[in-house]
């Protein structure tokens, strides 16, 4: 499995995703850029395990997103639609209202629902 992020809090477990074969994927790039970053694996050959949209925080609230993916063995059509709808959701969000320039306290709290919503579905998914 692979789980792309911006989130550096997952760097405080990444022994535990390693010992779970979970690759740790980090960028330090926007939340669009992960979405786009997931459809460009999706085209290698990669189907997502987590939906792009998850949580009740919108596209244009949060900085921060992470998707855990698993290596196909084509192109999985469905991920790829789900990808790109996310993308243009996040675009049309982000049109609508651009992200805040959010302090440091409240950027801490974004990392710590995005790490703790996908940190469970992690442990759902190998346990």
């Amino acid at each position: 499995m692979l789980l792309i992020t911006n989130n550096k809090k997952f760097f405080e477990i990444q022994e535990y995703l390693e010992s779970n074969n979970i690759e740790l994927l980090y960028d330090d790039i926007d939340y669009i850029g992960i979405l786009e970053k997931c459809r460009n694996l999706i085209h290698q050959g990669y189907e997502m395990l987590t939906h792009p949209l998850y949580g009740s925080v919108k596209p244009n609230e949060t900085i921060y997103r992470s998707i855990v993916l698993s290596k196909g063995k084509s192109l999985d059509y469905i991920s790829l639609g789900l990808i790109e709808e996310a993308i243009e959701t996040a675009k049309k969000f982000n049109k609508n209202k651009n992200t805040p320039l959010w302090i440091e306290s409240v950027k801490e709290d974004f990392r710590v629902i995005d790490f703790d919503l996908i940190s469970k579905t992690i442990n759902r998914i190998i346990n």
